[in-house]
């Protein structure tokens, strides 16, 4: 099996500000001998994020660090791992086409796009979010391997924390219509997989840190759905 040498570049999600993907950022680097960057995104950016203008500031953050990895690495392409809002963002970085008149065209530097509890198709979803899922949807751009993983907890379970018990059910029906559907404590698993991707479940996985035991960059769940992924 030829061996996968892009660097890899993450994006976080709403409101967790990048430190927090260090557990997730030092096990891909062990297990793969790659070299892997985190975006840094802080907490003042993700407020404006309910704004173009805000999806544009992230943006221009994950353009920059793109041009900085290939720089440095000499690189062809890299391969971009997205957490929840984060892999939604990174849908549109790939797109040709202009976003509020700047054009990021990620597909033309990007092999593989894996997203973790990322809230992809849902009956009720945010204004972008929703653009980004009518426009892009699925596995659009096919040049770009695109890889979906959800997570799956029993939510009254002691994997859970308090806020999941609390939040789950209307969460899933907020977003997918059904508060029984499995998923990982917010996002259910018909929204975290990406229509027309290679799709991922990891059991016992809640969505972030306060969530409960065991989200997607924790040490012992990253090799579980890493291993799984049909690298291109």
């Amino acid at each position: 099996m030829k061996k996968i040498k892009n660097p890899i570049i993450i994006l976080g999600g709403f409101l967790i500000t990048s430190e927090a993907y260090n557990p997730l950022k030092t096990t891909i680097e062990n297990i793969s001998d790659r070299k892997v960057y985190v975006v840094d995104v802080t907490r003042g950016d993700w407020f404006k994020s309910n704004s173009a203008e805000g999806w544009i500031t992230i943006l221009n953050k994950v353009k920059k660090m793109v041009t900085f990895v290939l720089n440095k690495t000499k690189a062809k392409k890299i391969d971009l791992i997205g957490h929840s809002s984060g892999g939604i963002m990174l849908r549109l970085y790939l797109a040709s086409e202009p976003f509020k008149d700047t054009i990021y065209n990620g597909k033309s530097t990007t092999r593989n796009l894996i997203t973790l509890g990322s809230p992809h198709q849902a009956v009720k979803a945010t204004k972008l979010r929703s653009f980004v899922d009518e426009k892009y949807p699925g596995n659009f751009y096919k040049n770009i391997n695109y890889v979906s993983t959800g997570g799956k907890v029993e939510i009254n379970s002691k994997q859970t924390s308090l806020l999941t018990k609390l939040i789950a059910r209307n969460s899933y029906k907020s977003i997918s219509g059904d508060k029984n559907e499995s998923g990982d404590g917010l996002v259910p698993l018909s929204s975290s997989l990406l229509k027309n991707s290679q799709q991922i479940i990891v059991t016992n996985t809640v969505h972030g840190g306060i969530f409960g035991k065991n989200w997607y960059g924790s040490t012992s769940k990253v090799r579980e759905w890493w291993d799984e992924i049909k690298w291109k």
